[in-house]
């Protein structure tokens, strides 16, 4: 997807409001970490083949490249969002980020259960963020950096609490571990590479790696190196002037067939279709 914005200079975060719309479009990923919280509403949220029902109260957490959309069930369905990059937290403080290594979920009643303290409300912390974001008075980029560690501390200890801090270690562990392989697939997904080439960039064999995709990114190799190929084909369709056989030899797709099937199972759409769709909106 086309980030259509930048972060500000102050601080590596974007926040907004958005009044989610009642029809449903194709799925988006970001390259970005990505937080939201119902203010006020119903709606839907379609990650993947999921749907997750959300209301007033309901988080949303997205790791990069995780594909998604939303769709209100009525009128005024509102929320609070917060797009923001790892380097928003000190290298030390980045374990907090392991609740976003997948898409998850948050209703008001788990987090409240989970929760050590009432006065710990997502959604005042939105606001005030929110409020210093528009205005943005002085000391405005340490105060949104200060809440961001705050809810994230929230986060890691809810998510440890859910699962249980032996699972929960085991989850966030397998991502870490699962880390160079991430980072070898974004370097290299144009070009020929396989499971041997990820299993070589962890120093494991071939069969540890595959359970440590499914472990840590909740999704096997194949799949995943699939959906960050067809993440760059959308790309390209929607900002250059490259035929179809040009995008996905890019890509690093060898040949049509696999392309063409892939893309229309992760979008809905084919390549052309996709990018018409996408024009027409210009």
């Amino acid at each position: 997807m086309l980030e259509m914005f930048s972060f500000d200079a102050a601080v590596p975060l974007h926040l907004f409001e958005y009044g989610l719309k009642r029809e449903r479009t194709e799925q988006h990923w970001h390259s970005f970490y990505e937080i939201g919280c119902c203010l006020e509403g119903r709606g839907s949220f379609f990650i993947g083949e999921e749907t997750v029902t959300v209301e007033p109260g309901t988080l949303m957490l997205f790791p990069p490249y995780e594909p998604h959309i939303a769709m209100a069930e009525d009128e005024g369905c509102r929320f609070a969002f917060a797009y923001f990059s790892e380097s928003l937290f000190l290298p030390e403080d980045r374990y907090l980020l392991r609740p976003f290594a997948r898409a998850a979920t948050w209703s008001e009643p788990e987090w409240r259960s989970h929760r050590p303290s009432p006065s710990e409300r997502p959604d005042t912390l939105f606001a005030a963020m929110l409020a210093e974001y528009e205005t943005k008075p002085s000391a405005y980029g340490p105060f949104l950096r200060s809440a961001m560690l705050t809810l994230a501390v929230w986060l890691y200890r809810a998510q440890e609490a859910r699962y249980g801090r032996r699972e929960w270690r085991e989850r966030s562990d397998a991502l870490e571990r699962l880390r160079p392989a991430l980072e070898a697939v974004a370097a290299r997904f144009r070009e020929p590479f396989g499971l041997r080439e990820a299993a070589e960039a962890l120093a494991l064999s071939e069969s540890r790696t595959r359970h440590l995709f499914v472990e840590g990114v909740g999704k096997r190799f194949k799949e995943y190196l699939t959906f960050v190929r067809v993440q760059e084909a959308k790309r390209l369709l929607a900002t250059s002037g490259l035929s179809v056989t040009d995008v996905y030899l890019a890509c690093g797709f060898q040949s049509a067939a696999p392309f063409y099937r892939s893309f229309r199972q992760l979008v809905g759409l084919n390549p052309q279709q996709y990018r018409e769709r996408y024009m027409s909106r210009g």
